[in-house]
């Protein structure tokens, strides 16, 4: 139960000070752009950290963190006991999260088109 309280007291922290750094002018324009441009690669970071975790807890559950979009943060809330990782995964989403969303989602879109222009060709040159 202490373990949760803590969690709760560093995820309103971390929670807040990321919302204000992010959506509350508490960085200038030039630091929220750098935010923007590294918060991927920040989130690909937890989410290397959450499948090698999954993996220590069981292969099983590793092995859909690795292949599954998006069931490493199924794992992390819903699955395991990192009550402290949630916390600090959560209070840095609060802040990156919806930058690194659509970063991913227009990669994703991308890779989609070429796979789309890829088979209108017939499967030849693009």
């Amino acid at each position: 139960m202490r373990n949760a309280k803590l969690s709760w007291i560093i995820f309103l922290l971390l929670g807040g000070l990321m919302w204000h750094l992010r959506y509350n002018n508490g960085l200038s324009q030039a630091n929220i752009d750098l935010l923007i441009k590294l918060g991927p690669y920040a989130v690909l970071v937890l989410h290397i950290t959450l499948i090698l975790m999954a993996f220590q807890d069981s292969v099983y559950q590793g092995i859909l963190c690795l292949l599954v979009p998006a069931y490493s943060f199924y794992w992390l809330f819903l699955v395991s006991d990192a009550f402290l990782l949630r916390a600090i995964v959560a209070g840095l989403l609060v802040g990156i999260g919806q930058d690194s969303i659509a970063f991913y989602n227009n990669w994703f879109n991308a890779i989609v088109e070429v796979g789309k222009n890829w088979i209108a060709s017939g499967g030849g040159d693009l």
